[in-house]
């Protein structure tokens, strides 16, 4: 099973990158990108400026998936320890009262 896995992320990751390649090949011309802040213009290929902009989408992906995602993981797992704890507290209870039945 890992290797199909690892197989599938490597084939959609080379698929990815000779898109990239093409992309930047197709798209070599210069553009103008004004600063956000502050005074000043510079000229790059619009190649780099996408990555930069697709970069920038993954870190902020990353940002709220470390603060956002794991912190409701971490509070999964240790409920699901709670209720394993309650269960096993119950079949006790359980045991103990068909003992006591008898």
């Amino acid at each position: 099973m890992f290797w199909v896995k690892f197989i599938l992320i490597a084939a959609i990751f080379l698929v990815v990158l000779l898109l990239g390649v093409e992309f930047s090949t197709l798209n070599a011309d210069e553009v103008t990108v004004k600063y956000l802040l502050g005074e000043g213009e510079a000229k790059v290929s619009l190649a780099l400026v996408v990555v930069c902009a697709f970069a920038a989408g993954v870190l902020v992906t990353a940002l709220i998936g470390t603060f956002v995602v794991l912190p409701l993981r971490w509070q999964v797992a240790r409920l699901r320890q709670v209720v394993s704890g309650k269960e096993q507290e119950i079949s006790v209870l359980v045991r103990k009262a068909g003992r006591e039945m008898r």
